[in-house]
């Protein structure tokens, strides 16, 4: 990472190539290590276990690549691998890949990288690329459909950025910010990004011990870094932002890392002072500008790759002495930089402010489109989001399900999008939401991901299956399936059937807020048996399906009540719960003794309230209370 160019007389350095590299590894390292940790902190033991493995991966895939390369060329491996410092490249590709990158395109991309992108030029020192930029080049280009759906997080700063068309007024920063924690909180690195490109304070500390120990020279990521910062502060200035602008920019995507650990290579840059400084700020008009203009949400990568091939142009612009053409090198340096920045600021002063694409547009069954609403019943139909849910913990007190259901992305068939992921925990004494934690994005980044804030999420604490909670402005379809979720969690697993929050025909279920106890319910069939019968009252043995038998739900079964009947009045004395066969947590607020307490003193010609969200079991005690009622009607 060393080349300090100095007109004669030479003298020694006593940093050797050796030492360097172990300070970079080192300061790799470090970064690593807080990637594991703050995937493990944010999202799971598991993400920070990837993390480790990703770098596993790509390490093995260079240093046996390398071998074999080694092998075939007839040269030593142990001194080849140990003066190559191919694991350098892997660590550095993998940390600027996503949480979510195949082990088998880091394999590949690794692979690729040092065949092509360093062995074929003759090995270390001699390439003509950063070798981690060319592989990681090779990943987004030829293997970003086969992320792992296993592994995703929320959305990145730069995803945000670029649906707002990189334009932003003070409320709009605001409520980006806001998602990932503030600038401060960006700056310490707690939001999901690149794997190793968050933490600008860690960045920052291991860009300051390299210059301090002479393994880097200074110039490069100071100017490449601050002219990101005027240029991007000029830009904003046209389109009213504020001084946060440039802090956002820079804190956003890979600026940083790509700054200290990949743009200061002197193998791939040039080797005077005047051409390195041309070659910082020329990478930091690339990166505005195809950031700002492209399809691409972050521009550092393709901005080093592309000024990797100037770097023979800016070697023979300031081919000469030093020290006798200096005046005359400043003049060009100041020159190029003033036409990039002035070529830059003319892109961004196209810059447009964009509408994430919305995703308020609701989808009923029968296919037409709906506004959506200001908020959301926890006992709605969400058939289409497909909620599943599998119970990890119960502890009698708690129960904690892992559940995945379809979003916006799915839904509509949009390439590379997937099904959103929450952990839900239930309070199974008050059958209430306890928390909602995300455990995987897969809407449309920017969008979507509004509803998947730490307040957004928390809005279901405390709420049963019969409530209400908000919708996130923007995020309709990701707000329905989060309650999908939240709905299947509250019901024990398993989403409501439609059939027992919307009406179906044919006497499956009555979707009325009343059940007449003279009504028709067939496909209950309820069954009463006489136990006594003192002239005054009888007592009934009464039986019926539920929910659980007639969706044929495995496990489930019969509900059973005993139902007393004044033979005098023909109305029904009192209802007692003997078995509850439905689904725990749903159907069983309709056995509660204030549910069945709703029966005493009905008689057929009556009609009783079915519990909210749980029409079926409401609808099986009615059919029991009916057929008690007609048994002792002798009909």
């Amino acid at each position: 990472m060393k080349f300090t160019f100095k007109p004669s007389p030479n003298y020694r350095t006593s940093r050797s190539t050796s030492s360097i590299m172990r300070d970079l590894t080192m300061c790799l390292c470090a970064v690593t290590l807080f990637s594991v940790i703050y995937y493990c902190t944010a999202y799971g033991a598991s993400y920070g276990l990837r993390v480790i493995l990703l770098m596993a991966d790509g390490i093995a895939a260079t240093l046996i690549t390398e071998a074999i390369w080694l092998k075939a060329t007839k040269k030593d491996i142990k001194t080849g691998i140990l003066s190559s410092y191919s694991w350098i490249t892997a660590m550095i590709l993998v940390l600027i890949s996503s949480i979510d990158t195949s082990y088998f395109a880091i394999a590949v991309a690794s692979v690729i990288a040092i065949v092509f992108g360093k062995l074929v030029f003759g090995g270390f020192g001699q390439n003509i690329f950063n070798p981690a930029a060319f592989g990681e080049a090779i990943i987004m280009q030829s293997f970003s459909a086969t992320k792992s759906v296993d592994f995703a997080t929320s959305a990145t700063p730069t995803n945000v950025l670029n649906s707002y068309g990189w334009v932003l007024n003070s409320e709009q920063f605001s409520s980006v910010s806001s998602q990932f924690g503030g600038l401060g909180n960006m700056f310490l690195g707690m939001y999901p990004s690149c794997i190793g490109s968050t933490c600008g304070l860690l960045i920052i500390a291991c860009g300051i011990f390299l210059i301090v120990r002479k393994d880097i020279d200074w110039q490069t990521p100071v100017f490449y870094i601050g002219s990101i910062f005027v240029m991007t502060a000029l830009i904003g200035a046209m389109h009213g932002s504020g001084f946060w602008y440039p802090a956002i920019q820079i804190l956003s995507g890979g600026i940083l890392f790509g700054a200290i650990f990949m743009i200061t290579d002197p193998v791939t840059s040039p080797v005077t002072l005047p051409g390195r400084i041309v070659f910082a700020v020329g990478a930091a008009a690339l990166t505005v500008i195809i950031r700002t203009k492209s399809n691409l949400a972050d521009g550092v990568l393709y901005s080093i790759l592309l000024m990797n091939m100037l770097t023979p142009a800016i070697d023979k612009m300031f081919d000469g002495n030093q020290i006798r053409d200096g005046k005359k090198f400043r003049n060009k340096t100041i020159l190029v930089s003033v036409i990039l920045l002035a070529v830059t600021l003319g892109f961004g002063s196209q810059l447009t402010a964009k509408t994430p694409v919305s995703d308020t547009a609701s989808t009923d069954n029968s296919g037409s489109t709906s506004t959506a609403a200001t908020t959301t019943s926890l006992s709605a139909d969400y058939s289409q989001n497909e909620a599943e849910c599998t119970e990890e913990s119960n502890d009698g007190s708690t129960a904690v399900y892992a559940c995945s259901a379809k979003g916006y992305g799915l839904i509509n068939n949009v390439e590379g999008e997937g099904k959103n992921k929450v952990t839900v925990t239930v309070d199974l004494g008050t059958n209430t939401v306890k928390s909602v934690e995300l455990k995987r994005f897969g809407d449309t980044e920017g969008v979507g991901s509004t509803a998947t804030t730490d307040s957004a999420l928390a809005a279901y604490e405390g709420k049963s299956i019969s409530d209400d909670v908000d919708l996130t402005t923007g995020a309709t379809y990701t707000s329905d399936s989060i309650a999908s979720m939240v709905q299947a969690a509250l019901n024990g697993g398993t989403p409501l059937a439609s059939g027992e929050t919307t009406g179906t025909s044919g006497g499956s279920s009555s979707t009325g807020s009343a059940l007449a106890l003279n009504g028709d319910y067939p496909d209950y069939e309820a069954t009463c048996e006489e136990s006594s019968n003192d002239g005054t009252t009888a007592v009934y043995a009464c039986s019926a399906k539920g929910y659980g038998l007639i969706n044929n739900v495995e496990g489930e079964g019969k509900n059973k009540v005993t139902v007393t009947v004044d033979l005098g009045t023909q109305s029904i004395t009192s209802i007692e719960l003997k078995r509850f066969g439905d689904t725990e947590g749903v159907g069983s607020m309709a056995t509660t003794d204030s549910a069945l307490g709703e029966y005493a003193g009905k008689t057929s010609a009556d009609s009783v309230d079915a519990v909210s969200g749980a029409t079926f079991t409401s609808t099986s005690i009615a059919a029991m209370a009916e057929a008690a009622l007609n048994a002792a009607a002798g009909n």
